[in-house]
């Protein structure tokens, strides 16, 4: 997927509640082992490093640097318009 793709998914992810903004409750990151990525839904390898967010509802999202970049501009956007 290109940049503008996984950015236009997650601005859908964001709108149908299936991804949130501010309900991060820890951020790791380390290397991949082979999860899909959230945003991109491509597998996050072991060469990878892989974003891991721990959510209050318990649930875990797992991004790519630039998934997890482009959630956060996607988020900040969120907050400031609304």
């Amino acid at each position: 997927m290109t940049p503008e793709e996984i950015r236009l998914r997650i601005r859908d992810m964001l709108e149908t509640g299936d991804i949130p903004c501010n309900e991060a409750d820890k951020v790791w990151a380390g290397r991949g082992n082979g999860s899909h990525c959230a945003a991109c839904t491509e597998p996050i390898g072991p060469t990878q490093i892989e974003f891991e967010i721990d959510l209050q509802s318990g649930a875990v999202l797992r991004l790519h640097p630039a998934c997890h970049a482009i959630w956060r501009e996607e988020c900040e956007s969120l907050t400031a318009n609304g």
